[in-house]
């Protein structure tokens, strides 16, 4: 019979300080932001373009995740539009801004994965649109068209879109994110106003997503 031994040698590393796993932690994704976003600052200045990311967060955590970065120097952006108007006692409150799109945070950064990693130290961030090796891009173009089309109001809740879609109609989605990307309506929509969710065949599997109907196009 082959004897285990249950006894270890060697010294423990690490025991001096006083900080814990989760603050050295902390230190390394700060660092790595810090460098990022001091990279990506120095591109602009010199007339070049950094990529746009988009991260996927918790909803209704948009803008605090945005917050965030903005106080780490990490330029991000959460374009927001008015939501439904409220009818109470034959009154209306008009429509909260919220999200174009929730649970997204776009971040503009330089391509490498090291700092988009640095990304998923963010509370409340979940992962990087397409992985931090192979992240899906956005130009710089495509997200100032985006935001100014949020802006001017075009998917804003109460706006009449002239469209109705059906459960399994096969769509395009227009701007944003997920630009020229297919996807299959999962909720229908006869109002024409308002959101619907649509499911997105991404990297091998379906991702669901709520969006306004005004950024859908029938395929």
């Amino acid at each position: 019979m082959i004897m285990q031994r249950s006894t270890f040698t060697g010294s423990p590393i690490a025991l001096q300080g006083h900080d814990r796993f989760a603050d050295r932690m902390r230190r390394i994704t700060d660092g790595l932001l810090d460098e990022g976003a001091l990279l990506t600052a120095n591109l602009r200045i010199s007339g070049g373009r950094a990529p746009w990311f988009a991260l996927r967060v918790w909803t209704g955590r948009e803008k605090t995740v945005e917050k965030s970065l903005d106080a780490m120097g990490v330029r991000s952006l959460v374009p927001m539009r008015k939501g439904p108007d409220l009818r109470r006692r034959h009154r209306v409150v008009p429509g909260q801004m919220m999200p174009v799109i929730h649970g997204y945070v776009l971040v503009q950064m330089v391509a490498q994965a090291e700092y988009l990693a640095g990304l998923l130290g963010v509370e409340h961030v979940i992962d990087v649109l397409g992985g931090c090796d192979r992240p899906m891009r956005l130009s710089d173009k495509e997200v100032s068209r985006f935001s100014g089309l949020a802006r001017s109001g075009d998917y804003d809740w109460e706006r009449p879109v002239a469209l109705q879609v059906r459960a399994g109609e096969a769509v395009l989605i227009t701007a944003g994110p997920f630009c020229d990307r297919k996807a299959t309506v999962v909720t229908p929509s006869k109002k024409g106003r308002g959101d619907v969710v649509v499911s997105i065949d991404f990297m091998g599997g379906e991702v669901p997503v709520i969006v306004p109907l005004a950024l859908l196009k029938k395929l």
